[in-house]
């Protein structure tokens, strides 16, 4: 061993329960999997989206065929909550580690994983319909605003994402977390209000000022989450958790980005 190299660290004592805890290597190649699998996402979703803005053909499939897109509505609800929810495949495995043994007279318990419990290629795979069902919906949303106010919409979401996120991994707002849980609790009642802003504007629809201070609203709520989740993915995740913390940030991503797009639409029109 050469004498200029560092203290040998075994590979089994560099991952720890949190990646804040982890040796810098695993932090880093962390990192490296969120941000490539995140940068994938929206590479995806917003090519999808030009290439509907440019090709009349799949506009009009997009426009006539209203029940694929309800349907990818649909996909995209299921398979986030199933990602967000399910359980890693290492605390399945724990529980049924120390579970009670059953006798032979009783049924025996079952040595599979429940099928609930995700492989990682199972992640990938969810997290690929995912990102499908998500850009199909949104490339009908930007085909309803004009083509440079979509453009001003990314460039701004594009700058305000990478501000927030040096701010959240910068030690300086390290104090944040300890009110994480004050913050998130109003984020909640926030994100509530306008998930039923959003399901009434279906069936009555919003007036121009009710419109514009959604947008608002949704931006700021986002932007704070852009942030809080930010900080948790880099603090209080597990090592093997970077395809739901990809997913995580994608979608507080393409929500910000909906919300400028709301707030710039109404100031075009207002010129």
């Amino acid at each position: 061993m050469s004498e200029t190299a560092g203290p040998y660290v075994p590979e089994d004592f560099m991952y720890s329960t949190k990646v804040a805890s982890c040796e810098p290597q695993v932090r880093q190649n962390f990192m490296s999997k969120v941000y490539s699998l995140l940068s994938a996402q929206l590479l995806f979703t917003f090519a999808a989206a030009l290439t509907v803005s440019r090709n009349e053909t799949i506009q009009s499939f997009v426009v006539t065929h209203t029940a694929v897109w309800w349907l990818m509505m649909a996909t995209t609800v299921l398979t986030c909550v199933w990602l967000s929810l399910a359980p890693r495949a290492e605390d399945a495995q724990n529980d049924y580690d120390t579970a009670p043994l059953i006798d032979e007279e009783n049924q025996l318990r079952s040595n599979s994983t429940p099928w609930y419990v995700l492989s990682r290629k199972g992640q990938l795979a969810l997290l690929g319909v995912f990102t499908f069902a998500e850009a199909y919906t949104i490339s009908l949303v930007t085909l309803v605003y004009d083509p440079d106010v979509v453009l001003r919409a990314l460039v701004i979401t594009a700058v305000i994402v990478v501000g927030v996120s040096l701010m959240a991994m910068s030690p300086r707002f390290l104090w944040v977390l300890e009110s994480a849980a004050t913050i998130q609790y109003w984020l909640a009642w926030a994100l509530l209000l306008l998930i039923g802003i959003g399901i009434s504007s279906m069936f009555f629809g919003l007036g121009s000022k009710m419109d514009l201070l959604y947008g608002w609203l949704g931006a700021i709520v986002f932007t704070v989450y852009l942030f809080i989740d930010t900080q948790m993915v880099f603090r209080k995740v597990y090592p093997d958790e970077e395809i739901r913390c990809a997913m995580m940030l994608y979608l507080d991503i393409i929500n910000l980005f909906l919300s400028i797009l709301r707030i710039l639409n109404h100031s075009s029109s207002d010129d």
